[in-house]
């Protein structure tokens, strides 16, 4: 797309002499229709219900997803290019519109980057949505925008210039969560992996790290549930447990519905945990006396 504008420029002479760069309408009319086609690509991308139908592995929603994809990281590229040649435009040209489209464009690679992003998260839930090639260039786009925002931020400052605000790129940086997601659930990733630039994969094998300590951890809290929903049904002999059997056997070793154990004497119930921690005594009601069965009569004399 450059080489489209600078040829626009020779063609029309503005670089001739030395003299200061009038903006040609075929320019104008080249970053209207590039913009246009960006904002199309952002309108058409995904509906939530349609994200679902992605995750769900529904064959036609990954299959219009991916060409989706493909056109949500072109609307990136396509407003870094406006931005690119708005600032160059700006050199010898202050007019305000210019800074409007430029402001324009920063949003619009903005809201292109993020629903690229979750669209490429959608893929690669589904089953064989996604692949570390798909994302290729994606990474491209990213690092243009970034190089982009760089030779702003270096422009130099001139008072008849006009004042062209950076628009940083979203953060956490897009696509490194599902690359990662590929990355660790699809086979034959490590070979794609390694297509990509070096600072790509670290990137990804950093989030993959990350992905899968947060999957470990909550495995973890998970099993720890389990644990404390279900009490044992074993009771070690230990702590209170093992100090009241070691005084006296009881009479009985009872597994109760609340998970406690009642170790059972004449006098009393020791309820204990299966761990063998007292938690308390419940004393047995006292035996009636025995009454002696009555004397039989003496036969009457007569």
């Amino acid at each position: 797309m450059r080489r489209i504008l600078f040829a626009l420029l020779l063609c029309s002479g503005c670089l001739a002499g030395g003299g200061a760069m009038q903006r040609d309408d075929r320019i104008q009319r080249e970053l209207s229709r590039q913009e246009r086609w960006a904002q199309q690509a952002l309108d058409a991308r995904p509906a939530k219900d349609q994200l679902e139908s992605i995750r769900a592995s529904d064959y036609g929603s990954v299959s219009a997803a991916r060409k989706e994809l493909q056109k949500l990281v072109q609307a990136a590229d396509r407003a870094t290019w406006i931005r690119e040649t708005t600032m160059e435009l700006s050199h010898d040209d202050n007019d305000p519109q210019l800074a409007q489209g430029f402001d324009r464009a920063g949003r619009l690679r903005s809201d292109a980057l993020q629903a690229a992003d979750e669209l490429a998260s959608a893929l690669a839930a589904a089953n064989g949505g996604l692949t570390l090639a798909d994302l290729k260039p994606a990474f491209e786009v990213l690092r243009k925008a970034q190089a982009s925002e760089d030779r702003l931020a270096k422009r130099p400052v001139s008072p008849f210039a006009l004042k062209l605000a950076p628009a940083p790129l979203p953060v956490p940086p897009p696509f490194h969560d599902a690359a990662a997601r590929v990355a660790t659930d699809a086979p034959d990733a490590a070979k794609d992996l390694d297509k990509l630039s070096p600072q790509d994969q670290a990137k990804i094998r950093a989030s993959a790290a990350d992905r899968d300590r947060a999957k470990e951890e909550q495995k973890h809290a998970a099993d720890q549930d389990t644990e404390a929903q279900a009490p044992s049904t074993t009771l070690k002999i230990a702590g209170d447990a093992a100090a009241l059997i070691g005084k006296k056997a009881p009479a009985s070793i009872t597994l109760r519905e609340d998970g406690l154990f009642a170790l059972g004497y004449h006098d009393a119930d020791y309820l204990v945990d299966p761990d063998g921690k007292l938690v308390r005594k419940e004393e047995k009601p006292a035996s009636p006396p025995s009454v002696p069965p009555p004397l039989p009569k003496s036969p009457a004399k007569k």
